[in-house]
């Protein structure tokens, strides 16, 4: 059975990972001008702002402040995708895939 410090090691990088996993569909979601981007792109939002609270929980050894930094940039990277103007999310999206 892993050790207390390993369970919370595992616990932040599952945090990150939520981050970071919502973070990327919702760039796949916003570039390709979906519908539902502005939804989805506010979703990832709120996905990474429950796990920058997930981490001020009262679990012991979870908070890391490097890690709740991490999480609300997620979010706010979120929250910046839905005032971008579609062809400027092409533009990015063609910037980051050269």
């Amino acid at each position: 059975m892993p050790d207390s410090s390993s369970q919370t090691l595992l616990k932040r990088s599952q945090l990150l990972k939520e981050c970071s996993d919502a973070y990327a569909y919702a760039v796949e979601v916003v570039t390709k001008n979906s519908v539902m981007a502005e939804d989805i792109a506010m979703s990832c939002a709120e996905v990474c702002y429950e796990c920058a609270k997930e981490c001020t929980s009262s679990e012991p050894g979870l908070f890391d402040e490097e890690l709740y930094n991490m999480c609300l940039q997620y979010a706010s990277l979120c929250e910046r995708m839905t005032s971008v103007p579609a062809i400027e999310r092409k533009d990015a999206a063609l910037k980051e895939s050269s």
